[in-house]
């Protein structure tokens, strides 16, 4: 044997220190993984599957509560509704929606659009209250004018929604001027701009200054309070600078008033009537140029002869 390992190293064969270091290699993934790290790895699937069993016991688990009807929808709470029979029509329309649906399986979302599709909610938000109550938080429309179509005279919104036929709670709202054509069915909203221009006016009134009617003129919009007298607002921009002048100036009139003009606010005129004859059909007034900062609204400058009874006041 010695004579064959000599002949071996002779003619390029393996050497002896070779051979000594010669050893069988494993990949290196393999050499770095531990006896405990293999079997963590063939349990795994294990636990993936006892995961998807026990969501599976828990899904069937819900339903089989749901079927008891432990979950389903037995009181609603409507917040925000304000008076009116709002609250009530709006409990109907959730009703109506969820059905027998158990609260685990309400969509929230559907039943919000629902609620805000009813004419005299602007928007509403729904939260589930656990067990059996859903609350339903909602913005409700605010009525400003009443307008008169051929079915008859229907409420309308400052958003421009009509919201229904005109009930008793609508009698201290002004009437506004409209085209048949102008006023969509109940639900709908006002796109026409001289019927949105009349709704702004109306949505801007105050207590102090309250329209019975409200309509167009030679020079734009005009709304008529409950003593007719005529407030002349012209366009519909700066309409809260404009009343709030014409309530000023109002607040220092007589009794006798037919119009104040607040087209241009810093310059507003009012005109007076008069019992005599030879006046009482005097053109209107306008305003003369003062010089100096008359920013004081209850100076009143003569704009006309004293016979006519009217003046021009400066902001």
């Amino acid at each position: 044997m010695t004579s064959n390992r000599a002949l071996l190293q002779e003619f390029g064969g393996v050497s002896s220190t070779a051979q000594k270091r010669t050893t069988m290699h494993v990949p290196w993934p393999l050499e770095r993984i531990s006896p405990l790290g293999m079997r963590r790895a063939a349990l795994m699937p294990l636990g993936l599957l006892g995961a998807g069993i026990v969501v599976a016991l828990g899904l069937v688990g819900l339903r089989a509560i749901e079927a008891t009807g432990s979950f389903s929808v037995d009181r609603v709470e409507v917040v925000g509704a304000g008076g009116g029979n709002v609250a009530g029509v709006v409990r109907k329309t959730v009703f109506a929606t969820t059905g027998s649906t158990s609260m685990l399986s309400i969509n929230p979302a559907a039943v919000a659009a629902a609620v805000a599709s009813l004419p005299r909610v602007q928007t509403a938000i729904v939260d589930r209250a656990f067990p059996k109550t859903l609350t339903i938080k909602i913005v409700p429309e605010r009525a400003v004018a009443v307008t008169t179509t051929p079915q008859g005279r229907v409420v309308l919104a400052a958003s421009g929604r009509v919201l229904g036929p005109a009930t008793a709670g609508a009698m201290g709202l002004p009437i506004i001027a409209s085209a048949p054509s102008d006023i969509p069915g109940a639900g709908g909203t006002v796109t026409a701009p001289g019927v949105v221009a009349e709704l702004a006016l109306a949505a801007a009134r105050s207590r102090t200054l309250r329209f019975r009617a409200i309509g167009y003129g030679q020079d734009g919009l005009v709304g008529q309070t409950a003593q007719g007298v005529e407030v002349r607002v012209g366009d519909a921009d700066q309409l809260a600078t404009k009343l709030k002048v014409a309530r000023s100036v109002l607040r220092r009139a007589g009794t006798t008033v037919q119009y104040v003009d607040v087209t241009v606010p810093a310059a507003p005129v009012l005109r007076e009537s008069s019992a005599d004859p030879l006046t009482a059909n005097a053109p209107a007034p306008t305003a003369v140029a003062v010089s100096g900062d008359q920013s004081d609204l209850g100076t009143w400058i003569a704009g006309a002869t004293p016979a006519e009874s009217i003046h021009a006041v400066f902001g």
